[in-house]
């Protein structure tokens, strides 16, 4: 393949002069003439939106460093849409990124360099509070075919590090990422590969989304991740919070969580999702908060009309989680979190959020804090098929008391705490399921605690 060094179209490696004009000229270049392979030929390059195109290859090869614009306004802008945005401005607009991708096929970043977005936040809030001043993803693409991004190494991302919707053929590998916001992220892509990445993020890991921002009901599908290793100071490996349409046939094998604050294994379908044969095995996990959360909940952030969501079909095999759940260093998780230097993650510090807990006193180290995991339908929809073999639990525990009562409506946005910290269960509380199949699960806990290991409520048995 033919070769565009950037520096021949005046790309200079100071790590001072802003080359995107230069760049965006080589990879216009490449792929008005057919493609190729756009070149970084070492050195520290300052970057802002890079707009990629069919059939470019991109090289960041070792010893080669991309520097994010000093300034949130040297990115472009959000684009406009001509639709209604259900879901966050995170995944919605696309354009406020380093590398962008629109309709694209047969294109790769790739080399073995470094990506550093220098931690650059949107200041002014332009983008509104509700995403708490984010600034810039560094992959962001849509509606894109036969995708590789192998082989970096992402540091200080504010916004979705990758991020892809209604892309298919998309190859994820060899990328380590110590990144503020959500790491690695499908949404409403199929036939995708995710294997030996290393993973820290302030907020959700990998994590599977099926949102609008198709302006349509879509899936993400075919999907297999392995050999990955996740720290989050969220959610580890989640689906959700968007969950419109529905994910189905996923298989996420051969994974290490670690350093985990809120739970190691997420499914969720709060909008309408269904969730359909997925399958989680060989994970093994240490100093995680809650092993396991699979919920249905009824936020719908959506159109009007959609039905109550499903999970079915779902395998939970070979999981191992050991704690204590101790203080550990991440990264900080948003933009509030980053200008206070905060990056020491307390167990007993939680953040503040609706049926949280059962009580609102300030919790210190002395406090009992690990949250119950918890794996629970609803009576309208209730979980269907659901499968724990050979899953292994060592926690905390420590609960001397504990309320029995568990409240049947929880709080909107899902988290391992909807329906409160404590629950009935010292292990994993079930409740409307039409199909529980336990094959060797135990529980143990460091510290005695009165609480049986499992409870059931409305299950029946396979």
């Amino acid at each position: 393949m033919k070769v565009y060094n950037v520096n021949d179209f005046g790309a200079i490696a100071d790590g001072k002069t802003l080359n995107t004009a230069a760049v965006q000229k080589a990879v216009d270049e490449c792929s008005a003439n057919g493609g190729g392979i756009v070149y970084f030929d070492g050195g520290r390059y300052v970057l802002s939106t890079i707009f990629l195109k069919s059939n470019v290859t991109v090289k960041i090869p070792e010893g080669t460093e991309i520097l994010g614009a000093e300034s949130y306004y040297d990115y472009a802008q959000e684009e406009k849409i001509d639709y209604p945005a259900y879901q966050d401005s995170s995944h919605t607009y696309y354009h406020p990124s380093l590398f962008v991708g629109i309709d694209c096929e047969n294109m790769c970043i790739t080399g073995g360099g470094k990506i550093d977005m220098r931690s650059v936040w949107d200041e002014d809030g332009v983008r509104g509070a509700a995403i708490k001043h984010r600034g810039a993803k560094c992959v962001a693409l849509k509606y894109c075919k036969n995708v590789e991004v192998s082989n970096l190494e992402m540091n200080n991302v504010t916004d979705l590090a990758i991020y892809f919707a209604g892309c298919e053929n998309v190859d994820i590998f060899g990328i380590k990422m110590r990144v503020y916001i959500d790491g690695i992220s499908p949404d409403n892509s199929k036939n995708v590969r995710i294997h030996d990445c290393d993973v820290e993020t302030g907020d959700d890991g990998i994590v599977f989304k099926s949102s609008y921002t198709l302006n349509k009901l879509d899936i993400c599908k075919d999907i297999h991740v392995w050999n990955c290793k996740v720290k989050s100071r969220c959610n580890a490996i989640k689906f959700g919070t968007e969950t419109n349409g529905g994910f189905e046939n996923i298989l996420i094998e051969n994974m290490e969580v670690y350093e985990t604050r809120i739970t190691g294994i997420s499914v969720e379908s709060v909008d309408g999702a269904i969730v359909d044969g997925v399958t989680i095995r060989n994970v093994k996990m240490k100093n995680v908060n809650a092993p396991i959360f699979v919920h249905i909940g009824k936020r719908m952030r959506g159109p009007e009309g959609r039905k109550v969501g499903k999970i079915k079909n779902l395998l939970l095999e070979n999981i191992t989680a050991e704690g204590p759940y101790e203080e550990y260093q991440i990264m900080p998780w948003n933009y509030f979190s980053c200008k206070a230097n905060d990056t020491l993650q307390k167990p007993w510090v939680f953040g503040v959020a609706e049926s949280f807990d059962d009580t609102k006193e300030e919790k210190t180290a002395d406090s009992d804090w690990q949250m119950t995991s918890n794996i629970c339908g609803l009576k309208e929809s209730p979980l269907e098929n659901i499968t724990l073999r050979n899953v292994s639990l060592k926690l905390d525990g420590g609960l001397k008391e504990y309320k029995k009562d568990v409240p049947e409506e929880a709080q909107d946005y899902p988290e391992v705490y909807v329906y409160g910290r404590f629950l009935p269960a010292k292990g994993i509380y079930f409740r409307h399921i039409d199909g529980l199949t336990l094959d060797n699960v135990t529980v143990e806990t460091y510290r005695p605690d009165v609480r049986e290991d499992f409870v059931f409520s409305n299950v029946t048995k396979k």
